[in-house]
């Protein structure tokens, strides 16, 4: 049961494609600073994929946004050692100042990253828009493996 709760705990805090092979479904939880971030996808080809999206924004007025979500993998390069994607998305929700009511909502996405077997980089921007809530999220990823792992074995 140990080894299961650590998995869960470390599971909560990677990053996932927003879009996978046909299929498959990911869900993903972030916390950065002010940004509380709540994303599950389910791909329904190897291409597209759609799911559900909720971001809160700590701040003098907590701001929330919650609604469907439609990615699309843009572009992959699939490399000798390594590959690149690039990744776009848009949603459609509701959005409000906590304590106030939702108005629709917005949502447009953007991911490009590159790996190897020993590193991984990413770039995300998210972008929410309301009458009541205007947000742009923005974030880099670096990952450095202490080892290269064969590609059928997890690294960590």
């Amino acid at each position: 049961m140990k080894t299961i709760s650590i998995s869960i705990l470390f599971a909560a805090t990677a990053t996932a494609h927003p879009v996978a092979f046909e299929g498959a479904q990911q869900l993903m939880f972030g916390y950065s600073g002010d940004v509380q971030n709540f994303e599950f996808y389910s791909s329904y080809s190897e291409r597209v994929a759609w799911g559900m999206h909720a971001m809160r924004f700590e701040g003098d007025e907590d701001e929330i946004f919650t609604g469907l979500q439609h990615n699309w993998l843009l572009k992959r390069w699939n490399l000798p050692s390594a590959q690149a994607n690039i990744y776009s998305g848009l949603g459609a929700g509701f959005a409000a100042v906590v304590g106030d009511s939702a108005a629709p909502a917005g949502l447009g996405f953007f991911r490009a990253d590159y790996e190897t077997r020993k590193i991984y980089t990413a770039f995300d921007a998210k972008w929410i828009e309301s009458t009541d809530v205007s947000r742009g999220v923005f974030s880099t990823s670096f990952g450095v493996a202490p080892y290269e792992a064969e590609f059928d074995q997890l690294n960590t």
